[in-house]
């Protein structure tokens, strides 16, 4: 196993790049100083001295001791990547969970796909058995390009991930769904790691990602704070008729509310910044400019009534859901 830390080897990377004639004697290079004794110290123990053969010597030691070249370090692969050129797998910086997605597609992207499979077996497996597909982060987004995907969403809990296409949809809701990829948001045996990963590769893309969560502070504390989501997938019944919404029997728990207090103060914050008379404070004008009214007023009737209405519910009492938009459009 390779003794130096990944620390180390950053710092030894930085000073031969750089060609430091001198380090300052920290506890990492008195470190490396005992292993090799390559270098000389001041005296006084403030300083390393280092000549270009002492780099070169660096160079080769690193390279036989974590098998990395301290002049190419790359620890952005992952584990089963760096396991190639080192015996400690745990320089890389992406882990086992953060290389895979769980994901699924529209019964119509998935008849698109061209495939070695037979392409009634395709339709069988992802659309009518409602097949998931666990993918590397890598494919997903080979995946993504050669559908030139437009919509995704990002759906909160797995159950709701799993009967997705089950859910009652407005005509126009409809027609993004039928064109989507549906990404599941990461938790217990599939860490979101994986799901922040794929979002980050995913940008340059310019895919409309869109949020499915709950309907209570963490459900939207949760769409706000996804990275590139600009739209929500609400109840009809929310923005048209809240009332209605929540005089439904066995629907909202406000003692769930209240177990969120931190998502509260989250979007309590959010919306009394966003509605700020106070010009000169130049975030809250911004603010105020971005959020979608909209958003806000669902913010504070959430907050009034203490809603809790969850993904679950929604399929069960066949909601009609719809589009909201988080931001105001361009």
């Amino acid at each position: 196993m390779a003794s130096l830390s990944k620390r180390q080897l950053l710092l030894m990377e930085h000073a031969a790049k750089q060609r430091l004639p001198r380090v300052k004697f920290t506890a990492d290079w008195k470190k490396l100083f005992q292993l090799w004794q390559i270098g000389e110290t001041d005296g006084t123990d403030k300083y390393l001295y280092l000549t270009a053969n002492d780099y070169v010597l660096l160079r080769n030691m690193a390279q036989i001791d974590s098998g990395l070249d301290i002049l190419a370090l790359d620890f952005d692969v992952p584990r089963q990547q760096m396991s190639q050129l080192s015996a400690n797998e745990k320089y890389a910086n992406i882990s086992p969970e953060a290389d895979y997605v769980l994901i699924k597609l529209a019964p119509s992207l998935s008849q698109s796909l061209e495939t070695d499979l037979a392409p009634d077996a395709v339709v069988d497996l992802l659309s009518v058995h409602n097949f998931s597909l666990r993918l590397k982060v890598d494919s997903a987004i080979a995946l993504c390009q050669r559908l030139n995907l437009t919509n995704l969403i990002v759906v909160e809990n797995l159950d709701s991930f799993d009967h997705f296409f089950a859910n009652l949809f407005t005509p126009e809701l409809q027609a993004v769904i039928n064109n989507c990829m549906v990404l599941y948001r990461g938790s217990h045996d599939y860490s979101p790691a994986g799901r922040k990963r794929f979002l980050h590769l995913l940008q340059p893309l310019n895919v409309n990602v869109i949020g499915f969560t709950d309907l209570d502070p963490a459900g939207l504390m949760i769409a706000n704070s996804l990275e590139s989501c600009r739209s929500l997938i609400v109840p009809q019944l929310a923005l048209a008729s809240p009332d209605k919404l929540i005089a439904l029997t066995q629907t909202n728990s406000t003692d769930d509310f209240h177990k969120q207090h931190k998502q509260w103060a989250y979007l309590n914050n959010l919306h009394r910044d966003a509605h700020s008379g106070d010009k000169s404070d130049s975030q809250s004008s911004v603010q105020s400019a971005i959020y979608n009214p909209q958003w806000l007023a669902l913010v504070q009737w959430l907050g009034q009534h203490c809603v809790s209405i969850k993904q679950q519910h929604m399929l069960a009492k066949s909601m009609s859901l719809t589009l909201l938009n988080l931001h105001c459009l361009e």
